[in-house]
């Protein structure tokens, strides 16, 4: 057996299911990541092989795994104590350039991951509203917690009609009731928008919405969609609720919402807002804020938010995604391989297409047109994405897969133009292997 094996094994023993969360079993592989160093845009497993990690920890890690800066910045905490559930300096200095740099950020929390950011999101505009359904889109996903896991991973044959999508429980153990607070639309589709607030505009708290759907690879909103989504949350007194768990820096340093144009009334940042350090934030109109304890009466609390050591990481990190030329790279690298796979597949007669914006994007097999929501990516040809996922990974590159419809993909600022040819050789070998299958 080879050491990720028997760490494999041995962990089964202990962790149920021999991992610390259920997505990180790679079905692709047979078992999780198992990582013993990292560097850059590059990780090695346990037996010393090498991959250009194209998950990135499923986008935590934007600028690189052990970034000097971010590295700094924490060695620094650590030195003065790492005291938390206290207040800091810092926390005063992430929060400033947070709502210099995100559009809808007038105040902000931090919490500590996304979970934690979409539930205080939601029972604030409950507070602040006096209303509690809340709509969301078929698919897009908004964590763990009871109140949203419905209408996310549904299987093709449980879609229901598209005026009327099924509310599948994403999980067992979700008590009855809570999907009685939930209204479901497809993505991209102004029209069943429109009826829906036709029918619910009267009751709805909020909107929540993945403003670039990175959760099914990577589908970009159109203009009516969006035009449509901001009219109609403020001709019926709703709270629109960006979350930007997965597109904040994604794109551009004040996320998906500079680069679409669109100011929502509150939103959630997460994974690449923390510099690889479990960070996670809410924030938005002051108004609604100020609802917040100790100021109103709508709580949010917890002995490990805004850890100084998760802060110095994110005030680091965030400070970079600002800095000239940032974006630039990061739109290179985009161009570089989006295109170059995409040109691989069709060389390759590989039935396979990318969608992708700044450093997230989506591979698609099997479906020839552009993926405009879930019902369009449900229909992608998961075998044949899981193959190419193993043969990739044979060939050092590694995708992982989140065992749904279709996964998400990046890459980190680390990444040099010669790093994405290198990687774009790398594949081209491995969709030969498919062609040849």
């Amino acid at each position: 057996m080879t050491r990720v094996e028997e760490q494999y094994e041995q962990a089964c023993k202990y962790l149920a299911g021999g991992v610390s969360a259920s997505t990180r079993l790679n079905r692709a592989l047979g078992h999780p990541m198992l990582v013993d160093r990292a560097d850059g845009c590059r990780i090695w497993d346990l037996d010393g092989r090498e991959y250009i990690d194209l998950c990135c920890s499923h986008g935590a890690t934007l600028l690189g795994h052990g970034d000097p800066r971010v590295r700094q910045a924490v060695e620094s905490v650590l030195q003065r104590g790492a005291a938390c559930s206290y207040e800091n300096e810092l926390h005063t200095r992430l929060a400033q350039l947070l709502c210099a740099t995100v559009p809808c950020c007038e105040r902000v929390r931090f919490t500590g991951s996304g979970t934690e950011a979409t539930m205080h999101c939601l029972r604030l505009a409950r507070a602040f509203t006096g209303r509690t359904k809340v709509l969301k889109f078929e698919g897009n996903f908004h964590g763990y917690h009871d109140q949203v896991m419905y209408a996310i991973g549904t299987p093709a044959d449980r879609l229901g009609p598209e005026d009327a999508p099924t509310l599948y429980p994403g999980s067992s153990g979700l008590p009855a009731g809570f999907e009685q607070n939930l209204v479901v639309v497809p993505y991209n589709r102004p029209d069943l928008l429109e009826a829906a607030f036709a029918l619910h505009g009267s009751e709805l708290a909020a909107v929540f919405c993945e403003p670039i759907y990175y959760n099914a690879g990577c589908i970009v909103p159109s203009a009516e969609f969006l035009t449509a989504l901001r009219r109609l949350t403020q001709a019926h007194g709703v709270l629109l609720i960006f979350d930007e768990v997965l597109s904040a820096f994604r794109m551009a340093p004040g996320g998906a919402q500079e680069y679409l144009g669109v100011t929502p009334d509150l939103c959630t940042l997460g994974k690449a807002v923390g510099g690889s350090y479990p960070l996670s934030v809410f924030g938005g109109r002051a108004d609604i804020m100020e609802r917040l304890m100790p100021q109103g009466n709508c709580q949010h609390s917890g002995t490990y938010n805004g850890h100084p050591v998760a802060v110095a990481a994110a005030l680091a990190a965030v400070t970079t995604y600002c800095q000239s030329g940032f974006y630039e790279h990061i739109h290179a690298l985009a161009a570089r391989l989006y295109d170059g796979l995409n040109e691989i597949f069709a060389h390759r007669a590989v039935p396979g297409r990318v969608q992708g914006l700044g450093a997230r994007f989506g591979i698609y097999f099997g479906v020839p047109e552009p993926i405009r929501n879930y019902r369009d990516a449900v229909r992608h040809h998961r075998e044949t994405m899981l193959q190419f996922i193993a043969a990739a990974a044979r060939r050092g590159v590694y995708f992982h897969d989140y065992g749904g419809a279709a996964c998400h993909h990046g890459f980190c600022a680390a990444m040099t133009l010669a790093d994405a040819d290198e990687t774009l050789n790398r594949l081209d070998e491995a969709a030969s292997e498919l062609r040849s299958r």
